[in-house]
Parts: C-alpha cells; sequence; structure tokens
C-alpha cells in the first residue's frame, strides 16, 4: 500500500478504569464501521479517540459512562512509526499526554522512564504534544498571527464530524474560534505551507523575542544613564577622557614635587610603601587576567564542542528519517561471498528471517517501534541543547566584559606603577600628601565612570544588535510573504480538487435535494466555515448533514489522489443518522464512502459511527460488536 504522508492510523483503542478494561478493540487502514443502537455509547467512543489524538474536551463533551474511566491509551501509526498515547480523562481543559514509542503490548510493562510526557501548552522550556506529534507527522508548526501555534486539537476539529456540532459548519463547533485560525488549518491541510514558511516563522518569532528583549534592555540603561543614547555615550566618554587627564596631571606634578624633594638638601627617609602597594595590585589584577581569559577560553571551547553536537544529532535525525526510508526500498542485501575472508556465504533457511551473512534474527518490526521514541529524543537533546547553548552565550558575553574591564584595571593601575617606580616617594611632604588623596579621589571617579562607560559600550552594542534585528525582521518579513504569494497556486490547485470530489459524493446522494442532482460549483470557506451549493445556502436538515459529510470526505479523497496535501489522511463522522437523515439515504452514503476507499491504494482511515450499518458491508470493516443500551460500548461488568 502507498503512503502520503503525513498519515495517521489508530490502530488500537484501550480505555481503563483503574487496572481493569472498559473498551478494547484494534483498528484497521481503510473504512471502520462503530455500530449500535442510539444512546449505547458509540459518540462515547468517538470522543475518546478525538481526545486520545490531542483534542480538548470541555466537561459537557463527557459522558457519564466516559467519566467513570481513568485512562484512554491510543495505539497509532504516524507515518508508519508505532506510538502509544496515553491521556489521563479529566474534566478540566488541556490535560497532558504521555508519548511511548511502540506498540500497545510494549507500552503496558514500560517503565517510566520510558514514557515522555508533554504538556498541552508549549512554553519556553518545553514542548507541547502538538509539536511533538507534528514532528512525527512530518507537519510544519505554523503559527497563527493574532493567536497561538496550530495544535492537534485544531486539526481534529476538521477531521472529526461530531453530533453536537451545527451541520452547517466545516469545523467542529468551539466557542473561541478566530477567523484566521480556521483559514491557517485548512490551508495548513492543503498543502498550503512549507518547511522554508515554518522555518522563518520560527525565526521571526525569535527575532522579535530578541528585539523586544535588545528594546526593553536599552531602555532600562537610558532610565540609569539619562539623556539621549547618542548624548549619553558621547557625554560619558569625554568625562572618563577629561579625568584621566586630570589623574595623568596629577601623577605628572607628584613627579616634579617628589624630584624637587629629592634633589633638596633636606635628609628625609624615603618610602616605598605605595610602590609596592601597586606592584601588589598590579600582580593581583594579572593573576585576575589570566584566570578570566582561561575562564573565557573554555567557555569558547565549551559552545565550540556544543554546537558539534548539536549539528551532529541533527545528521542522526535526518539520518534516521533517511535510513527507514532507505529499509523500505532496500529491504535485502546478500553476498555471494565473505567480505573477511571472501569464503562462499552458505544460504540461511529461506523460512528465517535472519541476516544473510551472519545469520543474526532480524526483528524489524521492533527496530521500527523504536523509530518513535529515537526521533522524539533526539529532538528534546536538540532542544535543550540548544538552549544550553543561549546560557553558555549569555555567560561568555559577560565573561568577555569581565575580562576587558579587569585589563583596564591592570592597565590603569601598570601606567600609574610605572610612573611611581621611576621616582621615590614621600609621605613627609603635605603638599604631596595632598596630591596622592586627589589621585585617590580621581581614581574613585574613574571607577564610577568606567561603570557608566561599561553602559555606554552596551548601549551601544545593544543599538548595534537592535539595528541589525531590525534588518533581519523586515528581510524575514518579506521572504514570508514571497512564499506565502507562492502558496497561492497551491491553495487554488486544492481547494479545485476538494471542489470536484465533493461534488461528487454530492451527485452520488440519493435524489432528495434539487440542488444536489447536478451541481455546477461547491464554494467553501474555511474562515467563515461556509459552504454553498451553486451559491445556495439553504438546505433541509438532512441535506445539511449530507453536504456537510460529502466535503469532509472529500477533502480526503482529494488527499487520497494529491500527495502534496498535508491531510494526515483520516476521518471521523458520527452525523449519518442526524436531522431526519432516512436508512436508505445513509445506507447510499456509507456505500460511497466505502467505494472511495476500495478505489485508492493509498494508506488511510475513516472511522464511521452508525445505528443503521448498510447489509452490504463487509464484516472484516466492522470494529466491535453491535452495542446496545444493556450493552453498550464500555464495558463495566468486570469492573464492577
Amino acid at each position: 500500500m502507498i503512503r502520503f504522508e503525513p498519515c495517521l492510523i489508530v490502530r488500537r483503542l484501550v480505555v481503563k478504569r483503574g487496572v481493569h478494561i472498559a473498551y478494547d478493540e484494534r483498528y484497521h487502514s481503510g473504512v471502520n464501521i462503530v455500530r449500535g443502537d442510539n444512546s449505547s455509547g458509540k459518540s462515547t467512543i468517538l470522543n475518546f479517540i478525538f481526545f486520545g489524538l490531542g483534542g480538548d474536551l470541555s466537561k459537557l463533551d463527557w459522558s457519564e459512562h466516559a467519566l467513570l474511566c481513568d485512562h484512554v491509551w491510543t495505539e497509532v501509526e504516524l507515518n508508519g512509526n508505532p506510538a502509544v498515547l496515553r491521556r489521563k480523562i479529566d474534566t478540566s481543559a488541556q490535560s497532558d499526554m504521555e508519548i511511548f514509542g511502540g506498540r500497545y503490548e510494549a507500552a503496558e510493562t514500560a517503565p517510566i522512564e520510558s514514557w515522555l510526557r508533554y504538556p498541552y501548552a508549549r512554553s519556553q522550556n518545553k514542548e507541547s504534544f502538538s509539536q511533538a506529534i507534528f514532528r512525527l507527522l512530518g507537519m510544519p508548526d505554523v503559527a497563527v498571527e493574532g493567536t497561538s501555534s496550530i495544535t492537534m486539537h485544531q486539526v481534529l476539529r476538521l477531521l472529526y464530524a461530531d453530533q453536537l456540532s451545527p451541520t452547517d459548519s466545516l469545523f467542529r463547533f468551539e466557542g473561541y474560534d478566530p477567523e484566521n485560525l480556521r483559514e491557517a488549518v485548512g490551508n495548513l491541510l492543503c498543502g498550503a505551507f512549507d518547511t522554508a514558511i515554518y522555518e522563518s516563522q520560527q525565526k521571526l518569532r525569535a527575532k522579535e523575542k530578541e528585539f523586544q528583549e535588545v528594546s526593553a534592555e536599552l531602555r532600562s540603561i537610558f532610565r540609569v544613564v539619562g539623556g539621549e543614547e547618542s548624548l549619553g555615550l558621547q557625554w560619558i566618554t569625554q568625562k572618563r577622557t577629561g579625568l584621566i587627564a586630570d589623574k595623568d596631571r596629577l601623577l605628572h606634578l607628584i613627579a616634579q614635587k617628589e624630584e624637587e624633594f629629592f634633589s633638596s638638601s633636606t635628609l628625609q627617609r624615603l618610602s616605598l610603601t605605595q610602590q609596592k602597594e601597586l606592584y601588589s595590585t598590579v600582580q593581583r589584577l594579572q593573576q585576575e587576567l589570566v584566570e578570566a581569559q582561561e575562564v573565557r577560553g573554555g567557555l569558547e571551547f565549551e559552545i565550540s564542542d556544543s554546537q558539534s553536537f548539536i549539528e551532529s544529532l541533527k545528521r542522526k535525525s535526518e539520518a534516521l528519517r533517511d535510513a527507514r526510508l532507505a529499509a523500505t526500498v532496500v529491504t535485502d542485501v546478500r553476498f555471494a561471498t565473505c567480505p573477511a575472508c571472501y569464503g562462499e556465504v552458505l544460504e540461511a533457511d529461506e523460512h528465517s528471517f535472519a541476516c544473510h551473512l551472519c545469520k543474526t534474527p532480524i526483528d524489524l518490526e521492533r527496530a521500527r517501534e523504536q523509530v518513535t521514541g529515537i526521533i522524539n529524543n533526539l529532538s528534546i537533546q536538540i532542544k535543550q541543547s540548544e538552549r544550553l547553548q543561549v546560557i553558555r552565550g549569555q555567560r561568555l558575553k559577560a565573561q568577555v566584559a569581565k575580562v576587558e574591564e579587569i585589563k583596564f584595571r591592570w592597565s590603569a593601575k601598570s601606567r600609574e606603577l610605572s610612573a611611581v617606580a621611576s621616582r621615590p616617594t614621600s609621605k613627609v611632604r603635605e603638599e604631596i600628601r595632598d596630591l596622592h588623596r586627589q589621585v585617590g579621589y580621581l581614581d574613585r571617579s574613574i571607577e564610577d565612570v568606567d561603570s557608566q562607560f561599561k553602559l555606554a559600550n552596551k548601549i551601544g552594542d545593544l543599538s548595534e544588535r537592535r539595528a541589525n534585528l531590525d534588518v533581519e525582521i523586515k528581510d524575514l518579513e518579506s521572504r514570508i510573504g514571497a512564499l506565502k504569494r507562492g502558496q497561492t497556486d497551491r491553495i487554488r490547485v486544492a481547494r479545485s480538487e476538494i471542489e470536484r470530489e465533493t461534488i461528487k459524493m454530492l451527485k452520488g446522494d440519493l435524489k432528495r435535494q434539487d440542488s444536489f442532482v447536478d451541481p455546477q460549483r461547491v464554494e467553501f470557506s474555511f474562515g467563515k466555515n461556509t459552504i454553498t451549493v451553486d451559491d445556495h445556502t439553504y438546505f433541509s436538515a438532512s441535506s445539511r448533514v449530507v453536504l456537510k459529510t460529502a466535503f469532509l470526505v472529500g477533502f480526503l479523497a482529494a488527499a487520497l489522489r494529491d500527495k502534496d496535501f498535508r491531510h494526515p489522511r483520516f476521518l471521523m463522522i458520527d452525523i449519518t443518522e442526524d436531522k431526519g437523515m432516512e436508512q436508505a439515504r445513509s445506507h447510499n452514503f456509507q456505500k460511497q464512502v466505502i467505494e472511495i476507499s476500495n478505489s485508492t491504494d493509498v494508506e488511510h482511515q475513516v472511522i464511521l459511527a452508525t445505528a443503521m450499518p448498510w447489509n452490504e458491508i463487509p464484516e472484516r470493516l466492522f470494529v466491535g460488536k453491535f452495542s446496545t443500551l444493556e450493552r453498550g460500548t464500555l464495558n463495566f461488568a468486570r469492573v464492577e
């Protein structure tokens, strides 16, 4: 079977109440029929699947029987990679999800460290389960202007026709429902967002955040130093230059006074105390400078080494995907002679599945099950390493500033020592003492100005960085705009294909609605959440059900013909008998869905709930028993 990516297949659904199992059924590719009487729990099962895949349910969406259960375990295949998604049933919105790489049987006995826990919403330090699932499906993480990024919940709203949502809306009903978010979800599933747009949007968000941080830091500095940016920097530089010139003048005057004193006939004991103190200070600063430079060098090496590690992780992640693709193309490699001794390689038992060369048993299924966990682990390592790189960069920046500050102090004390060492000093003369006191005051003033000077230098760096960020942001915005304009053709092609498939579905309907007999145009808007047929907007209640399901099935059918769609090739329908739908019309719809499914070799899944199954449905398409009010879909008998 051909697989277009993304492809989402539910393989098993397990609902638990404590250690007891209330529901455990396997699902398959193609059409899955969940059948039973009204109020027997069919909708509860589809809600469990919606929730298990990442959908968000409010308290009113849960049935009383569903709330008796504790956890939903959903075994899925994400682009062929098996994984188990586990969520705790919680009436509060936006609950977490745990993901295990492998099958349900292995997940049951797996230790807790084999599971990765993800929150519903992303944060600065942790990604959401939607990001993890999108990565495994190969879908971009699209940000929507004015709202948050697209989530699994938002995608599933266009893949699940539930009973409680209005039949004249394309999306599952939700209170907070921005128009631009719906439009982005629809365009995403049509294949309108490519990797370049996603990567550019990610960079744009990072640059905009950094621009805001730099601007905020600049404002804080201006509150300290006052004045405009250029005036503050110029004033501080001039003041610092003037203080250093005053100090040099005083030192020169001290030298003159002491030379005059030394050459006089008066004998005084000369003191080398100041020279010794300065020499000790210079030595200490020199040691501090060496140590600070060593720390800076260590940080630079650590950053370089970590960057190499991050690049290796990214290469491994790409190689893992390439290896999986290569394994599907090159299934078996055989050697005529041993590459070590050049002897003839004996044939293995044709029924044994082992390496042709060393005869070691090969477990391809186990290797495939581990892919999901490995990809997620590599992604987490990359994100954690990149966050650490940011911290190391900040530490390096601080250390560089510290090195420069020590170097400046060392240079100043070295000049002072040179000046003092060239002449004897005396503590006797009051005039010389006063000059030394003035030098000390100037030293203190220079230190204060030096702090402001570092702020002034930082202003220059931050101003330059802000200007560069502004240019980069404009470039990214321009690039994103150009890429989005380039997606216009893709959206047009996708919408045309969806319209064509929807018209086929409507023409195949029973003759109950005049506008469905020979429709010429089907127009729909993801943003407006509407659909019209030949400009008609009013239909009977049952015909609105047919129109909505025809659109969703047509969307899926288009995605099965065109690999450029980012539709997960997955659909759930729970409204086949809503709004007075007659049995013959429902049976005809089921027949259409099965025919579409049978006519394609592309992997997909449709889960359809019905109280009136078509009598010609093959037994293999049914999932579980026919549920009744007395024997519902959830089995609590063994729990009690």
